[in-house]
């Protein structure tokens, strides 16, 4: 097929007005089936998920019913305590005794073998034994 000349007045079918109402509505009905096909995508995710929660759900209720039983006597046992609730925080690992605990330094110096000859080696940091 020859292309047409630039003055004649042979069109292509989709160039008139008829041609553009037909394309517009065509591309209409594509982008509504594609809602329409979205939106059951989404029903059936929502629907699926919804059976897996119930399931899960059913499944774990003994689970459930134990962990709610355990929780009720951790409860009575402690109103069953004098009835006293005493709230506090523990220190990391601190004791309280009379004497403080010894620097790491001085109980590696007191790892170190003594002289032969003289007096026990001291550590120069400690202060309190001076």
């Amino acid at each position: 097929m020859k292309p047409s000349a630039p003055g004649s007045s042979r069109t292509t079918p989709g160039d008139g007005l008829l041609g553009r109402i037909l394309t517009m509505l065509a591309g209409a009905v594509l982008l509504i089936a594609a809602f329409m096909f979205s939106l059951v995508a989404l029903g059936v995710l929502v629907v699926g998920g919804v059976l897996v929660y119930a399931y899960l759900y059913w499944k774990t209720r003994h689970l459930r019913r134990h962990i709610e039983e355990q929780m009720q006597q951790a409860a009575q046992q402690r109103e069953q305590r004098d009835g006293r609730v005493i709230d506090g925080e523990v220190l990391g690992g601190a004791e309280y005794e009379g004497q403080p605990e010894p620097s790491a330094a001085s109980r590696a110096a007191a790892r170190l073998p003594r002289p032969a000859d003289g007096p026990p080696a001291e550590d120069p940091r400690d202060e309190r034994a001076r």
